[in-house]
C-alpha cells in the first residue's frame, strides 16, 4: 500500500502562520500525495485560497470537500459590491486598474474547471452548525478511505488569509514517525527519570511503535467524524459552482440569465474545459461569452 513519505524532523507540528504557515505545510504534504484520497472539512472558501494549494489539489485521487452552508455567500475575500464598483469606476482607460479583477476571473474559471471533475465532491452541512476545520490525507488511491495518515486540525480556512496570513493555531498529527522524532535528546525534560529508564527498557521499533498509537487512534476518530458529517451532509456541487459562476457575472455588471434561453432561463454549470482538464479558461480558445462580449461593449461605447 502507498503510503505518505514520512515527513522531515525539520517539519513543525505546530501551524500559526508566524513561525509556521498552514500553506507551506500542505504544500509539503500534498507533494508526497499524488493520486491519494483527501478530505477537507472548512467554513470558508474562496478562489484565491484554493489558488494557493491549486497544484497539489489537482494531483489528489479523489477529494471530498465538507462545506458550511454560508460558504455560498463569503465565496469571495471581498465583498463582490466593492469588486463591481472598483471595475465599473475604472473603465475610462486605466487598463492597470482591470488586472486585479482578470486575475480573480482567471482564478473562479478555474477552480469551477477544477470542481467539475468527477472525483471532487462537495456537500453542504446543513444539519449541523458545522465550525470545524481539518485536513484528513489517507493512503488509499480511491474512495475506499480506510487508511488515514497525516490530518491537520485547526482554526484555518481554506482562504489565503487562513493559509498564509492570519495568526491561526493548527495542529499537525502524522501516523509516520521517525527515530529522530522521538530521540532522547527531543524527549528530555518531557518524561520522569523513570519514564526514561523504561524507555531505554525498549527497542527502537518498540519505542516508536509506542509513539505512533496515540496518532493512529486519534486519525482513526477523525476519519469517523468526517465520514458520519459527509453521510448526514447534502450535496453541494451544482449550488456551489453556480454560486461561483454567479460571482463571475459579478465582474461584468452582466444580468445571471442567458439573452438567447426564453423566459430568462439559469444558465447550467457547464464545464469550460474537458473533463479532466485544469488550466482555467483564459488559457485555451474558445468563443466569446455573452458577459465577456457586453463588457467589451461597454469599454467600447
Amino acid at each position: 500500500m502507498n503510503t505518505i513519505q514520512p515527513p522531515s524532523i525539520a517539519r513543525p507540528l505546530l501551524l500559526d502562520n508566524q513561525h509556521a504557515t498552514l500553506n507551506e505545510a500542505l504544500h509539503h504534504l500534498l507533494a508526497h500525495h499524488t493520486g491519494q484520497a483527501l478530505d477537507i472539512c472548512t467554513t470558508r472558501l474562496t478562489p484565491e485560497g484554493w489558488t494557493l494549494l491549486r497544484e497539489g489539489l489537482q494531483q489528489v485521487g479523489n477529494l471530498r470537500l465538507l462545506l458550511h452552508p454560508e460558504t455560498l455567500t463569503t465565496i469571495e475575500d471581498e465583498p463582490l459590491e466593492d469588486m463591481h464598483v472598483t471595475l465599473t469606476s475604472h473603465q475610462s482607460g486605466n487598463q492597470r486598474s482591470k488586472a486585479p479583477q482578470e486575475k480573480q476571473l482567471t482564478q473562479i474559471e478555474a477552480l469551477i474547471a477544477f470542481l467539475q471533475q468527477e472525483h471532487v465532491k462537495v456537500r453542504l452541512a446543513e444539519h449541523a452548525r458545522l465550525h470545524a476545520r481539518c485536513f484528513l490525507f489517507y493512503a488509499d488511491q480511491d474512495s475506499a478511505r480506510i487508511a488515514p495518515q497525516t490530518a491537520i486540525v485547526g482554526s484555518s480556512d481554506l482562504t489565503r488569509a487562513g493559509l498564509f496570513s492570519n495568526a491561526e493555531l493548527n495542529i499537525v498529527h502524522r501516523a509516520h514517525l521517525t527515530h529522530e522524532n522521538i530521540s532522547f535528546k527531543r524527549l528530555r525534560g518531557l518524561l520522569e527519570r523513570e519514564e526514561r529508564t523504561l524507555l531505554l527498557r525498549c527497542s527502537q521499533e518498540q519505542r516508536l511503535l509506542a509513539a505512533r498509537l496515540p496518532t493512529l487512534l486519534l486519525l482513526e476518530h477523525l476519519a469517523a467524524w468526517f465520514a458520519h458529517n459527509w453521510e448526514h451532509a447534502t450535496d453541494g456541487k451544482d449550488r456551489l459552482i453556480a454560486r461561483l459562476q454567479a460571482h463571475k457575472a459579478q465582474y461584468y455588471g452582466a444580468p445571471l440569465k442567458q439573452r438567447d434561453q426564453p423566459d430568462g432561463a439559469p444558465e447550467e454549470a457547464q464545464s469550460p474545459h474537458k473533463k479532466n482538464g485544469s488550466a482555467p479558461l483564459s488559457d485555451t480558445l474558445r468563443e466569446e461569452t455573452w458577459a465577456e462580449h457586453d463588457y467589451t461593449q461597454y469599454q467600447h461605447d
